[in-house]
């Protein structure tokens, strides 16, 4: 079993896919077949930090899993619990959040947003 640590955001996702296809009875050489995704993209799933929303797509629309379903389970969009209140979403909050960037990428983003902020405001 992964690590609640070692699991990737699509984790839910992969969990899913894995579901369908024993309730289907495939391999993993037909759900490749019927997806056109390879083994170690799906396997990929479990730990990888970005997932491609194509990859998700092929996968969801192999397996008969509505794309919206599908992308709210690869942490690809929040699902509606996590929706925010308002529609303006916090840009600072969606940097942090964002599982996309390292820490590194983060730390230049937040730079690069405060930078913003100041000058929107007349600061200098």
């Amino acid at each position: 079993m992964v690590e609640q640590s070692e699991r990737g955001p699509a984790y839910n996702f992969w969990a899913r896919v894995k579901s369908e296809q024993a309730t289907r009875g495939w391999s993993d050489s037909e759900l490749f077949r019927q997806s056109g995704v390879t083994r170690n993209t799906i396997n990929g799933l479990k730990t990888r930090k970005r997932v491609e929303a194509a990859t998700v797509n092929a996968i969801a629309d192999a397996l008969d899993i509505p794309r919206d379903k599908a992308h709210v389970l690869a942490g690809l969009v929040p699902s509606d619990d996590e929706q925010p209140d308002t529609e303006a979403a916090d840009a600072r909050e969606a940097i942090l959040r964002d599982p996309i960037y390292n820490d590194e990428q983060r730390a230049a983003m937040l730079q690069l947003h405060d930078l913003f902020a100041r000058t929107n405001r007349g600061e200098s």
